[in-house]
């Protein structure tokens, strides 16, 4: 059973992809939701997150508040080098353990890591393949804007604070075209899944 990687910018539609996969019978593991999980309270990045930043970034109930946390690192190089450091060691640790189980139970058609930060959290080392999904920068720019609600000028912004095209394909075993519609990127799918 192959662990693909499958990676992604902003608004390439990773998402969209990781759903067609799955009704074709892959497992996903999504690194996005485990992120969200690791910074809960009582989850082992919590205390660490907190005795970096500071209180400031937690609520009434003491929960950290992501949004703050996201202004935060979005604007300085140094703390969201922190942040990935500190939260990536979680993350592939619950991958690998999601990895095992989906390879002990032996169902599934592929194992696929979904991570927008696959290469910067090295998690490509556990995967046999990697995938990256393509979008044109214009198609991505309008996504992020209509998922978050921001401005092009922001979205674009965030495109660029984001690895490379080329980054992107170097690592790439595959490249899936999400620029069209979604007929297009089913038979995309179809075919990649094929060689598997």
């Amino acid at each position: 059973m192959k662990v693909i990687g499958l990676t992604g910018g902003t608004g390439s539609g990773k998402s969209v992809v990781s759903k067609s996969l799955a009704a074709a019978g892959a497992v996903i593991i999504d690194a996005d939701k485990i992120a969200h999980e690791i910074i809960l309270k009582g989850e082992p990045a919590y205390m660490e997150i907190i005795e970096y930043y500071g209180t400031g970034i937690l609520d009434d109930e003491k929960n950290i508040i992501r949004k703050k946390l996201g202004e935060i690192v979005f604007n300085d190089k140094e703390k969201l080098a922190f942040l990935n450091q500190c939260t990536h060691k979680y993350i592939t640790a619950e991958v690998k353990r999601q990895i095992a189980a989906a390879k002990e139970e032996g169902k599934a058609a592929a194992i696929i890591v979904d991570a927008p930060l696959l290469l910067e959290a090295g998690l490509e080392k556990v995967c046999d393949l990697v995938w990256v999904v393509y979008a044109e920068p214009e198609v991505r720019a309008q996504r992020v804007m209509a998922r978050d609600g921001i401005t092009y000028e922001l979205a674009k912004a965030r495109i660029a604070n984001q690895k490379s095209w080329e980054e992107y394909r170097q690592a790439a075993d595959a490249v899936i075209d999400n620029s069209k519609d979604l007929e297009h990127l089913e038979g995309q799918l179809a075919e990649i899944l094929k060689t598997l």
